[in-house]
Formats: structure tokens, sequence, C-alpha cells
């Protein structure tokens, strides 16, 4: 059985979405995007620990952004299998498809007014029934952890239910021996508490206590107050069992809340595990975590989405802010959750979604953690290589463009993957933004004259990209820079690679490959850099020690630029960042105040 799809309707910050799940599935997005809300709408119906008091409809819940008196949540089963869920909702499963709805539909008279709901099932939308209860909880339920947990209040529910389970599936003569070496231990732990208790301090400590107690109140007369150890009946025992960890045969109690949520999470699957064992499944169980990866280091972290998605033999649910779980997880198993131009949220592509897996897969070894980074971002600037990424962040300090409080990114390509970012993104639908050389590439010819010749592969590089967002987008108007391609000088088969020719195309192309998200350089970072102002010239020269009264030619300078890019930039940036303001009305820096611009339009700021 498998919960196939969520549909939420006017619930929080959900107008309508439909949203796609796997067997196991990651949500992610950035804060307050509504990942919590979308668990919070499947609790409603699925958490038993959830009192009917608990799921009574607030007005918080009725979504703020559509004027409305009612919202709905719809589950969505399919593949449904199993005999309890057949015994107790047979009547509202579809036979055809062994497939079920169940809804949570939810009413208001006006805003603030009195407030009812309805649960209803079955085979269709059009077929719903009201369910009088939540009886279904037996057989059909989400067992939920969120975020800010109390790890070992669930420790100790957790090994208390796998106890009990394993102590009702014993045989008759595991039954036998376990109820004498029983008796054993209660025999050693009176005798524990004797030999405590004929200690001379804990007698004289006892004594003492009941006479002070016996002076404050006349009740305590009756009573003979004793220190001890509280030893539980038989029955009761294994509840003060605890977890611990040996080290050289000496026992610790487990410490640090990253290994608690381990353990935690390993008496999960222990419980999962035994329950898939039985010949007759008694429930089936939907394990939601909200970010797992709470006081794990990254590798850790990476190991335990390995194991949820590998060892628990349940559907899983996960939400996570952490790149390096997002980086491992199955592209095919990633719903990125956005906000919309009216500020509800949606999920890229519905949800779980093959084709994000295909781009996914398309960037091979390049997504990395840093990269993945870019799940969580609303806006990323695509860029050539680590110096522009450098260069941009510090530049944007000085420009006050706090790139993390706008959750935008600056992205490395490193030459060569801007495009399959783009397909990507496109996809996911996050707002990206590119910046790149305006270079020549020198082409070689065997069988004609001249048989060395140049193209401008910026400008065609950045033509590839426009047409690329056209194809993803076939709604967008490129007529005005396919009339500029039709009436410009030529971009290939250039005799020389002339920076006359370049400037006049980079003046020819620049503000209409803007308008298509595209920003290219006039020569590259470095050449823009440089020649950006006066003061940044001073300053660079100052940097390499080649002042201008020493008739260094700018070409030298630009060549050790080069020579040492990134150590350069990273090394300059620290020294002259103050003097990047300068260049705050240079079109070195558009990319980013149009990252702020297309931000603050989104949030309506």
């Amino acid at each position: 059985m498998n919960l196939e799809k969520v549909i939420l309707k006017n619930f929080r910050n959900y107008t309508e979405a439909e949203i796609t799940l796997n067997q196991k599935s990651l949500i992610i997005g950035a804060n307050d995007v509504g990942k919590t809300n979308l668990i919070d709408a499947i609790r409603i119906l699925l958490d038993k620990s959830l009192s009917d008091n608990d799921i009574e409809p607030a007005d918080e819940d009725f979504c703020a952004f559509s004027d409305c008196d009612s919202f709905e949540v719809l589950l969505y089963f399919n593949d449904i299998a199993e005999d309890c869920i057949n015994a107790k909702l047979g009547q509202y499963i579809d036979d055809e498809n062994n497939s079920m709805y169940l809804g949570y539909f939810a009413t208001r008279n006006i805003e603030g007014g009195a407030k009812d709901y309805t649960i209803k099932a079955g085979p269709s939308l059009d077929l719903l029934e009201e369910l009088h209860g939540r009886h279904y909880l037996k057989v059909l339920n989400l067992k939920y952890v969120g975020a800010s947990r109390n790890v070992n209040n669930f420790l100790r529910s957790e090994k208390n239910r796998l106890l009990e389970a394993l102590k009702s599936n014993r045989t008759k003569e595991q039954i036998s021996t376990d109820d004498k070496n029983l008796d054993k231990v209660v025999d050693l732990m009176n005798d524990v508490q004797n030999e405590i208790g004929s200690l001379s301090y804990i007698q004289s400590a006892g004594t003492r206590l009941s006479k002070e107690l016996n002076n404050l109140a006349e009740h305590h007369i009756s009573q003979e107050i004793k220190l001890g150890i509280d030893t539980p009946k038989s029955k009761d025992l294994f509840k003060k069992v605890q977890l611990l960890s040996y080290i050289n045969e000496q026992s610790i109690q487990v410490g640090g809340d990253g290994r608690k949520n381990q353990a935690f999470i390993a008496l999960w699957a222990a419980m999962n595990e035994l329950q898939s064992d039985e010949d007759q499944v008694e429930e089936v169980s939907i394990f939601c975590i909200e970010e797992p990866e709470a006081h794990l280091h990254p590798h850790q972290q990476r190991k335990l989405s390995e194991y949820l998605v590998h060892h628990l033999k349940t559907q899983v649910i996960l939400t996570t802010h952490a790149p390096s779980i997002a980086t491992d997880f199955n592209p095919t198993s990633i719903v990125r959750l956005y906000t919309s131009k009216d500020k509800s949220t949606i999920a890229a592509k519905g949800g779980t979604s093959g084709e994000i897996a295909e781009k996914v897969k398309n960037l091979e070894f390049r997504l990395n953690v840093i990269s993945s980074e870019v799940y969580f971002s609303d806006c990323v600037l695509l860029v050539e290589g680590s110096s522009e990424v450098i260069f941009y962040k510090a530049l944007a300090k000085q420009l006050v463009i706090d790139l993390d409080r706008l959750n935008i990114s600056i992205l490395s390509v490193e030459g060569v993957g801007f495009k399959r970012y783009i397909e990507l993104f496109e996809i996911l639908d996050i707002h990206w933004f590119v910046r790149t050389d305006n270079d020549y590439f020198k082409v070689t010819r065997k069988k004609q004259e001249p048989k060395e010749v140049y193209r401008l592969a910026g400008i065609q590089r950045a033509l590839d990209f426009a047409v690329l967002r056209k194809d993803l987008n076939p709604e967008i108007d490129m007529s005005q820079l396919e009339q500029i391609m039709q009436n410009t000088g030529q971009l290939k088969e250039i005799p020389s690679a002339d920076d006359e020719h370049r400037i006049k195309m980079y003046d020819s192309y620049y503000e209409e490959l803007k308008n298509h998200n595209i920003f290219i350089a006039e020569r590259g970072l470095e050449e823009d850099l440089y020649f950006s102002s006066e003061i940044i010239t001073e300053k660079i020269r100052g940097y390499f020690n080649m002042p201008l009264d020493d008739d260094y030619e700018d070409e030298e300078v630009l060549e050790a630029m080069k020579k040492k890019k990134s150590t350069f930039m990273f090394h300059f940036v620290q020294e002259y960042i103050e003097g990047l303001s300068n260049i705050r009305d240079n079109e070195l820096a558009e990319p980013l105040f149009k990252c702020k611009e297309t931000i603050e339009e989104l949030r309506h700021v």
C-alpha cells in the first residue's frame, strides 16, 4: 500500500496543490515554505496520537490567500493489498485499481465563527462516504517525529513498544525460561535493596530525614522514610531497562542528541522489521520524520538517509534542510516546495517526478553538497568558475544584498554545465540568471582559407541559453532577439580576435540578452573588473605592485590577474573589499540587482 498523492485545497498556505509521493519521499524547500503544513495535513487524517480535539479546524487552518470558509485534505492510496486494510475499509476501496481516497473536509460559518469537519472515504472522489469516527487508525496510520522532538520521550516509548511486541511473540518454552530468570532477577534486586539499606550512612540519612519530616507535618508520623532503590514489580521491570553503550565492559547511557536520534530510528526499524516478518500484518504505518539530520555531522546525515531508504520496509516521508541528504537521495523521490507568484505554495512538477530525476542525473558528478544547496534556493546566479563566485559574494556584501536572507545562491558551473543546470532549474521552478564571458574561440580549418578564424563563443553560448529557455517555455517572446541576430554582424568566421568587433557585438546583444536572464561580459571577469573604475584599476595595480608610472601595460596586469585567477580574487576582495562599492552602477553589478529584484517581486516586498 502506498500514499501516492496529497491534494490540498485552501489549507493554510496551499490554495490548490496536488503533490505526488513515492515509497520513499524527501520534501525540501526554503524555510516557512510549507513543509510542516504538508505533513500536518497528512497527520490530521493519519496520526493517531492526535485526539479528536486536536484535529478540530482552527481559523489559521483556512487559507489566508483566498477568501474561503472551507478547506479540504485528500489522501489517495494505491496498491492496496493488505488484508487488515481490506477487512476494515474494504467497502471504500476500488476493487479494480486497489485504490482509495481518504478526505478531511472543514467548514466555518463566517471567519472566526462556528467550525465543523467531516472525514470521508471512497473508491473515487464522486463516491466518498462519511466516516463516523477514526476507527481506520487501528490499521492505517502515521508515525510522526517532529523537528522539535523530545528524543528521550520517543526513545522510552519506542523501546517499550518493541519489548512489548517481542514479549507477546514468545514461545511457551521462552516464557517459562524467562519467568524463572525474572524471579531470580527480582530476588537479586531485593537483596541489593536490603544490602543498600544496611549501609550506615544510608540508614543515618533516612533517620534524619524522617525526623525532620515529622517536625514539619503530623501526617508524616505514620510513615517511615528510608533511602533506597525503587524496585519495580516484575511485570513492569522491562520498562526500567535503558539503552546503554558499553566501552571496555563499562556501561554508560547513550548520550548526545545525535546518537539518541540514531538509536530512536534504529528502534523504529527493528519494530518495523518485526511487524513485517509476521505472517499477518496488523497495521500499515507510514513513517514521517522532520529534519532527521538534527545533531548529526554530514557523514552521518548521508548514512542516515541511506538507512531510512533501504532498511525501513514501509513508506517513509522526510523533510530536510540538509544538502548532504538531498545530494544522496534518489532524485525520483524529491519533492521541492516553493512559493508561487500568488504567495501560495506548490510543488515543482507536482511532486516526485521522473523529469526532475532525469535532469538531476544529467548533472552527473557535478551535483555535490555545494551545488545541491540550490534545491533550497529561490534564485540562482550561474557563473563560469570559482573566481566569479568569490567576486559576486564579496560584491553582494558591499552592495548590501543579503544573499542568505533573500535565499539567493551563486553557483559555479566550472565552464561546461550551464545548459544542464538551466534545464534542472526550469523543471524545479527555480529562478535563474547567467553571467558568462564574452570570449573568442579559435577555429582551425583544414580545407578553407584562412586556416585560422575566430568565433564569439560567449555570445553564441548566451544565445543558446536563450533558445533553450524558449524551448522550455514556449510562451516566451524571442522576436526582438531573433531580429538582432538577423541584422547584426557575424559571430563566427571572424578573421581575428578583434576587441573592437567584440565590443560592437556586446553593445548589440547585451540589453536583449538581459531580458532573457543572461548577462554577458564585455570581455571577461578580469577585464571587466579591471576597467570598471579608476579606483579599482589603481587598487589592482597596487596589489600586483605594477603602478601606472612604471609603464606597466594594462595587458600585463590582466595577464597577472588571469595567471593567479581564483587565488588573486580571494586575496584581492579580502584586502580591497571596500573598493567594490565603486562599481555599484557598473554592468558587473547588474546580475546581483536582478536577482534581488526577482526575489522582492516574488515576496511582494
